[in-house]
């Protein structure tokens, strides 16, 4: 993995990107399946993107608790019932979400760390499969 992963971009939109990434990459890897160069930057950056979303939705649901604290504490709370339902069900909405973002990095997290394990004992070392063989034993691929 390089340090300029060209899937890791935008991070002020995680959420959508971790998304993007996840309909691209396969559903399910086989047993036998080592990841290529690509799909290991594309899980890579959907990592960090899961980690960066999950970070901001937990970051933004402390911020609301602790304002709603704070207006507790004032003469003038609590606001209309319907701003407190609206309330309710934003924050029930972002920790599905944020439960969904830690699910789907720790499921990639597993998939990358078994594929590291495959590769380390593959015959074919390097990702590029029989094609990569072919050409270092100078064969035609």
């Amino acid at each position: 993995m390089s340090a300029a992963n060209p899937y890791f971009q935008n991070i002020e939109r995680a959420p959508y990107h971790f998304g993007s990434l996840l309909r691209q990459l396969p559903s399910h890897f086989s047993v036998d399946h080592v990841m290529s160069s690509e799909e290991r930057e594309m899980a890579t950056a959907a990592i960090k993107h899961a980690f960066n979303a999950n970070y901001m939705l937990m970051s933004g649901i402390e911020a609301i608790g602790h304002l709603l604290f704070s207006a507790a504490n004032n003469s003038e709370f609590p606001p209309s019932a319907s701003v407190l339902e609206h309330l309710g069900g934003l924050i029930k909405h972002i920790a599905v979400e944020a439960q969904f973002l830690q699910e789907e990095q720790a499921n990639l997290q597993s998939d990358l760390d078994t594929d590291e394990r495959r590769s380390a004992t593959s015959p074919m070392r390097r990702k590029g499969g029989a094609k990569t063989a072919a050409a270092e034993s100078g064969g035609a691929a």
